[in-house]
């Protein structure tokens, strides 16, 4: 009796994974990319949150500073930077934004945001954060 298996026993075994592996690649990439794309959303919401929170906090106004190119995020207060995001690296996201900058008054409301439209792409997938003139971010 033998104990081992054909070659046509394992070339089919392995046509069979390889199918199953094909069929579900694609939805595996599109779960890593929203994925991804929620991660850098969240953080790109938490740095507007943290600049509303540094102009309250410091009674001076607050300056988000957003670089498109690098997808980079700055916080700039009293010509300190607070605190700087890349999107890039981990999370692999790109960033396009209708504005270069969003400044927080004292009081906490934005100035010159006027619906700031902030959007993160991470291969197939894309979240949108909005900035009202008031400073709610959405």
């Amino acid at each position: 009796m033998r104990s081992g298996h054909s070659l046509w026993e394992l070339v089919a075994a392995l046509t069979i994974m390889a199918t199953l592996a094909a069929m579900g690649a694609p939805a595996a990439i599109r779960a890593r990319d929203r994925a991804a794309a929620r991660a850098a959303a969240t953080t790109m919401r938490a740095t507007l949150a943290s600049a509303r929170d540094a102009a309250l906090s410091s009674a001076a106004a607050a300056l988000v500073v957003i670089d498109a190119s690098v997808a980079t995020v700055s916080i700039i207060v009293n010509r300190d930077t607070v605190l700087r995001h890349s999107l890039t690296g981990d999370l692999r996201a790109r960033l396009s934004a209708s504005r270069d900058s969003i400044r927080f008054g004292p009081t906490g409301r934005a100035f010159g945001a006027s619906n700031t439209t902030l959007v993160i792409r991470s291969g197939f997938a894309a979240e949108t954060i909005t900035v009202s003139r008031v400073g709610r971010v959405r």
